[in-house]
């Protein structure tokens, strides 16, 4: 079964039990994905604030829950490096690929800890480079794209370990595990190749980092290069997605 990218996310909400009439702080938001995500799980009795230092996504995120007329979520513009008083206090926070971001992921969490009611949760999702690629047969484009992705993301300061990091790191910081579950990121059988839609997005930083010039990616080519590389019946892991929760101690 070929999932969205949101499935990992909704399993790590339920495994969480983060549920209907709760307050949850997003955090790094971007547009805000995972925030219309736990909107739904907490309801209409619930609420939920993304957070994002990039008051370009902040806007769009708010433009967004407008446009789909969604009312227990709203957006603000906060720097996790900055002070974060005064933005509430809640039942849970909840992070998807933004501690592996974080040159003090243990200081932004205690941090963070004490935005969190008694006994509140923590859920976070984070990708993970240390597994190495996995496949039946060579598929050396799909091989190098995935290259593309993870050196620049290791260009840019960000851990690629995250995922392995994170149980300890939470540890560290003061909360307890609850639970623990690495999923494989899975393209194949007859599915377009999400790999493509990552390099969209970040192709500019691929570039800017020197990892690939644009005429080495051709972009509006990469799809179809890619699908004529595997065959239909193959599986593809490019890595793999951590869910870690717990709770405050």
């Amino acid at each position: 079964m070929i999932e969205d990218g949101n499935a990992i996310t909704n399993r790590l909400i339920k495994d969480a039990r983060i549920v209907e009439g709760m307050s949850v702080l997003d955090l790094g938001c971007g547009r805000g994905g995972v925030s219309l995500l736990l909107a739904k799980s907490v309801g209409p009795s619930g609420h939920v604030v993304g957070i994002d230092r990039n008051d370009k996504v902040i806007k769009i995120a708010r433009n967004r829950v407008k446009d789909e007329n969604i009312s227990n979520v709203n957006f603000l513009a906060v720097d996790l490096s900055n002070t974060l008083s005064g933005i509430g206090v809640y039942d849970a926070i909840v992070g998807r690929r933004i501690l592996m971001y974080l040159p003090n992921p243990v200081g932004v969490l205690r941090k963070l800890s004490e935005l969190l009611k008694e006994d509140g949760v923590v859920a976070f999702q984070e990708i993970d480079s240390t597994v190495s690629v996995s496949r039946a047969e060579p598929i050396p484009l799909h091989e190098k794209v995935n290259g593309w992705i993870w050196k620049t993301i290791e260009k840019e300061g960000a851990n690629i370990n995250m995922g392995f990091t994170l149980p300890s790191l939470l540890k560290e910081s003061g909360f307890s595990v609850g639970n623990i579950k690495a999923e494989a990121n899975i393209q194949g059988q007859k599915s377009h190749s999400p790999l493509v839609e990552v390099v969209r997005a970040m192709l500019h930083r691929i570039v800017e980092h020197g990892v690939a010039d644009k005429a080495e990616i051709d972009i509006d080519s990469l799809e179809k290069r890619l699908k004529d590389e595997r065959p239909e019946s193959s599986i593809f892991i490019s890595d793999l997605s951590f869910s870690v929760w717990g709770r405050k101690i």
